[in-house]
């Protein structure tokens, strides 16, 4: 935008692809092994509830 390169008014999307999960090592010990699920949409959505149920659990443990 500074450069004169992006028009302000324009909508930009930016995709950021370093998440870690190329480089995993440099969170080890900071998060939980990776979790394997089969390549499956229902394999996912099972996963992503269990995990939405698992944080839920443990906010409602720090507001208690």
């Amino acid at each position: 935008v500074e450069a004169g390169k992006i028009d302000p008014e324009e909508t930009t999307v930016v995709y950021i692809t370093g998440n870690g999960l190329k480089t995993q090592e440099a969170v080890q010990g900071y998060i939980g092994e990776p979790l394997t699920i089969e390549p499956k949409l229902d394999s996912f959505e099972r996963a992503l509830e269990r995990a939405q149920t698992l944080e839920r659990l443990e906010w409602q443990q720090v507001l208690v």
